[in-house]
């Protein structure tokens, strides 16, 4: 009987850290989803806001290049941040400031105003992405198993709701003014409350430096980030004007490039967790990576835009888990600090958005967007050459994992 109720009080107990344990789990759940959503609203009246303020298209690129450079800014110092206060704090106060930006863009008036509240924009959103995968990481290790690859689903889910969202309020004639404002207060009143359940415990003791150049395996995981968004980048930026130029495709079949692509990531994401937990890290990335260079090989050779649109979903599934992979290897990492590590990566990782897009434009002027195409499989092949650098999540039955793994306050 003793040892009937000692098994009835550990797996009562077992019930209870897993329910105990979800709270978090379900927060910055909502934290990636509302992330999402707020750029999504973003990127859907970028065409509105473009007309509104009378921009010709190379002055909106130079005002865009002001989120690029925001996110550098924000990155930098969330990681001394995230070890000093830990990431719950850091995400509530980032994801305020984050929907105050939001808001703030409604109050663009010209060019230079839109450059300068971009770089609030893209600071506060770079600092509070760092600090919500911090966050994951930290749930991901107490939980003891892999959550990373469904949370970024959730972004992506969360993205492609506000852009639908954006289109719609669009098609109403509401003025992105007239949008950005409720849906700022509404994400930040749900942030709000959301990040109050997130997990504490994750802070350092001795302050860390706020800069650190990435070394060992995180200078490997910010290369492999640096690739794969450099991927993902090319095909949502050029996947429909390939269709176009290239093919000559309907404006309508062109205009769908970035939702087969965006759809395959999705998948991909939320079925990731599942993958990351029977297959090695490594194993996991490599097979992405080829998956990946298959699809955009088929962009490349392609003689149809069906074809084309079969590729961009092989890429979107293969790149869909590569990112999610890297940041839980980061904050696994023994080179560096949990937050430093996955700001690291994230900085030097996104640093593609300022020179990835450039880069494929003037390649394809040059030689031709199938030939720009080619740089992508390269960076692929870099990948599974990279992907040691994963390493090997053990078991969650491992012993040692559950001595080691921390206990939330």
């Amino acid at each position: 009987m003793r040892a009937l109720a000692a098994r009835t009080g550990q797996g009562g107990q077992s019930a209870c850290d897993d329910a105990w344990m979800a709270s978090p789990r379900l927060a910055v759940s909502i934290v990636f989803l509302l992330h999402g959503l707020a750029c999504g609203t973003w990127i859907s009246r970028i065409p509105a806001v473009q007309e509104d303020l009378g921009l010709p298209v190379g002055s909106l690129g130079l005002a865009l290049l002001g989120s690029g450079l925001g996110s550098l800014v924000g990155l930098l110092p969330t990681g001394a941040l995230i070890a000093r206060y830990g990431s719950r704090r850091v995400c509530q106060w980032t994801g305020v400031v984050c929907c105050a930006a939001l808001a703030l863009l409604a109050a663009a008036s010209n060019g230079p105003s839109l450059f300068g509240l971009l770089v609030v924009w893209g600071a506060s959103a770079g600092a509070l992405d760092v600090s919500m995968n911090a966050q994951g990481s930290t749930i991901e290790q107490q939980r003891r198993r892999p959550i990373m690859s469904s949370l970024h689903g959730l972004w992506s889910a969360g993205c492609m709701a506000g852009s639908a969202a954006g289109a719609l309020v669009a098609g109403l004639g509401v003025s992105f003014r007239a949008h950005f404002i409720p849906v700022a207060v509404l994400l930040g009143l749900v942030a709000l409350l959301a990040t109050r359940r997130l997990a504490a415990g994750d802070h350092q003791r001795a302050p860390a430096a706020a800069l650190a150049w990435p070394r060992g395996t995180v200078l490997a995981l910010a290369a492999i980030v640096f690739c794969a968004v450099a991927t993902e980048g090319a095909m949502l930026d050029w996947g429909g004007v390939y269709l176009r130029r290239v093919l000559d495709a309907p404006e309508a079949v062109a205009a769908s490039a970035g939702s087969f692509f965006g759809v395959a990531m999705a998948i991909g994401r939320f079925g990731g967790d599942r993958l990351s937990a029977r297959w090695s890290a490594t194993g996991l990335a490599r097979t992405s990576a080829v998956l990946a260079g298959l699809g955009v090989m088929a962009v490349i050779l392609a003689p149809g835009p069906e074809v084309v649109l079969a590729g961009l979903v092989l890429a979107g599934l293969g790149v869909s888990v590569l990112v999610p992979l890297a940041f839980a290897a980061a904050g696994r990492s023994e080179d560096l600090p949990a937050s430093t590590a996955i700001a690291m990566v994230a900085t030097v990782g996104y640093a593609v958005f300022l020179i990835g897009p450039p880069t494929i434009g003037l390649a394809a002027e040059r030689f031709g967007m199938r030939a720009a195409f080619l740089l992508l499989p390269v960076l692929l092949l870099a990948i599974t050459v990279l992907a040691p650098a994963f390493g090997r999540r053990e078991p969650a039955s491992s012993p040692s994992r559950l001595a080691a793994a921390p206990r939330q306050r």
